[in-house]
């Protein structure tokens, strides 16, 4: 077996709309909220209680290139018209086939950060791009 892990890379698109193929993504996630609850009484027992969950902002990168239209595209799109959407997040193994995938409810952009430039720097030119998200499913949307 080898180790798909290593060749990872994701694509995404939101509602209609395909944002190409990025290198690096981060913060997919939920935050879980506990309470504790004191038992009254002679008991000493403290019960942890489920609160509010939070989901992480996802920020995805990649280097500038031609799928950076797309970005900008639905970026002007959405800033006109500001509406949650719904996002796929696939992790693709090097022939592009699926090894996993994600749905983001209630997404909305949060920030989009463009490249830096230094020529003394052999870095690639890369961009940004962070969702904001209410709820998240495991694989494709129904």
């Amino acid at each position: 077996m080898s180790d798909a892990a290593v060749s990872i890379y994701f694509s995404l698109s939101i509602d209609t709309t395909d944002l190409g193929f990025f290198t690096g993504c981060q913060g997919l996630g939920m935050d879980m909220q506990v309470e504790q609850h004191e038992e009254g009484g002679g008991g000493m027992v403290v019960y942890q209680m489920m609160g509010r969950v939070k989901y992480t902002n996802l920020t995805i990168t990649r280097p500038i290139g031609p799928d950076t239209a797309k970005t900008m595209s639905w970026l002007r799109t959405i800033v006109a018209q500001p509406q949650a959407s719904t996002a796929q997040l696939a992790a693709l193994d090097p022939a592009g086939n699926p090894v996993f995938a994600w749905t983001l409810l209630g997404v909305v952009p949060a920030k989009w950060t463009g490249p830096s430039f230094d020529v003394s720097s052999p870095q690639p030119a890369t961009e940004s791009l962070e969702l904001a998200y209410t709820a998240i499913n495991i694989g494709p949307a129904a």
